[in-house]
């Protein structure tokens, strides 16, 4: 994965205000028809997949306390979030 994450449409508005390139419809083509580094949404897919009820133990004026909640550990979160959800 590469650590080149632009956007499409700034990249399209910069040559766009560039007077000395030419966009043509085929260098849009090309630029919309790379792929994404980045999806956002698989990041999150991958994380809820992971996620797993765990119990949270919290001290309160009356001794401890628990509850019951979803999580993630941090070094799989690191690594969906490091892949940016892209296998």
């Amino acid at each position: 994965m590469s650590d080149d994450l632009i956007s499409r449409s700034a990249l399209m508005q910069s040559l766009r205000n560039n007077v000395l390139v030419d966009v043509t419809p085929n260098l849009e083509q090309a630029i919309e028809n790379q792929p994404t580094v980045y999806d956002v949404d698989k990041v999150v897919e991958r994380m809820e997949m992971e996620s797993q009820n765990i119990e949270l133990i919290y001290q309160t004026d009356q001794g401890f306390d628990y509850e019951d909640a979803i999580g993630i550990d941090i070094i799989n979160a690191k690594q969906i979030v490091k892949s940016g959800g892209i296998e």
